[in-house]
């Protein structure tokens, strides 16, 4: 029994990555637009939150912003943006007839979204909250 234990401890410490490439990212998350963005410029000011189908556009005036629940709970009459994937395009409704559409390109171990026109050309960035954008090139 205790042969079988150090197997499987020695197979989990060989799964376990020490790799200090690693060391600014938050966590390796999936490729996915899901949670909390932020923009490059504009840390103090602005979130945005993909939930499974809403956006939201999340304001700061002092550089804390609340979770997504505190959020709903102070405004209850913003609803967000809807959004949807349409082939690997985003889209999202900006309300009155207007979209927004962009093709998300993740880099830096899923932590940045690079958002492609398309021509291929990005239109912006955003990275995961929490992330050190300046350890991305």
């Amino acid at each position: 029994m205790k042969k079988y234990l150090f197997i499987l401890l020695a197979l989990a410490l060989v799964n376990c990555s020490t790799d200090d490439d690693n060391s600014n990212y938050v966590t390796n998350p999936e490729a996915t637009i899901l949670g909390r963005w932020v923009m490059p410029g504009f840390e103090q000011t602005i979130r945005l939150d993909f939930t499974e189908s809403k956006r939201f556009d999340i304001y700061s005036v002092d550089g804390s912003f609340p979770t997504l629940a505190e959020f709903n709970a102070e405004n209850p009459q913003l609803t967000g943006l809807d959004w949807y994937y349409e082939g690997t395009k985003i889209v999202v409704d900006l309300n009155f007839g207007n979209f927004q559409e962009f093709t998300p390109e993740f880099v830096c171990n899923n932590n940045v979204v690079r958002l492609l026109d398309d021509n291929g050309d990005v239109m912006g960035a955003y990275y995961r909250e929490g992330f050190d954008y300046n350890s991305c090139n």
